[in-house]
């Protein structure tokens, strides 16, 4: 009975996220923190959720990040988030994918994966991180680009597939 509480604790903490409180009213932000928290989600303290999420794996978001509307993350994976960053609207972390398998069925066995983004990184407008790249420190990452490596620190990223731009100042 506790998984079906759960369960339902998680929808209705999502509904009130993703459509009674969404938005960037400064009110709502650390209720919306408050409510992702209670349902396993890591939001870290001055964070702002504009909302809507959606989530079907682990989310850990550090410190004084502002997150656009329309975070999405996809696959059983996990997503970590360090401080100070800004993720803009329609971003996508794709935490899930498959082997390559047989030719009667080329999407093999199913995996998941872990991305990290660090400190003070700006991904820019529906951007997507795919499989286990992680992007680093201080980056940008710029619009609509697909990342499918790891980007080092204070580098700037963009295109598709994601290719370097340029460095950025320390």
């Amino acid at each position: 009975m506790s998984r079906i509480l759960h369960a339902l604790h998680r929808k209705w903490n999502l509904f009130l996220v993703n459509k009674v409180l969404a938005g960037t009213s400064p009110r709502r932000f650390e209720r919306k923190r408050r409510l992702l928290n209670a349902i396993g989600f890591e939001i870290g303290e001055g964070s702002k959720i504009v909302g809507p999420i959606f989530c079907t794996g682990k989310l850990e978001i550090g410190g004084n990040c502002w997150i656009g509307r329309n975070l999405r993350i996809d696959g059983n994976g996990s997503v970590t988030i360090g401080d100070n960053c800004d993720i803009a609207p329609e971003v996508i972390f794709e935490t899930g994918g498959h082997r390559i398998g047989a030719p009667q069925r080329r999407a093999g066995k199913g995996e998941n994966y872990r991305i990290s983004v660090g400190d003070g990184t700006w991904i820019c407008a529906g951007a997507m991180v795919l499989g286990a790249a992680s992007v680093g420190s201080g980056c940008i990452v710029a619009a609509r680009a697909c990342v499918t490596k790891d980007v080092t620190d204070n580098t700037m990223v963009g295109g598709i597939p994601a290719h370097f731009i340029q460095e950025l100042p320390i």
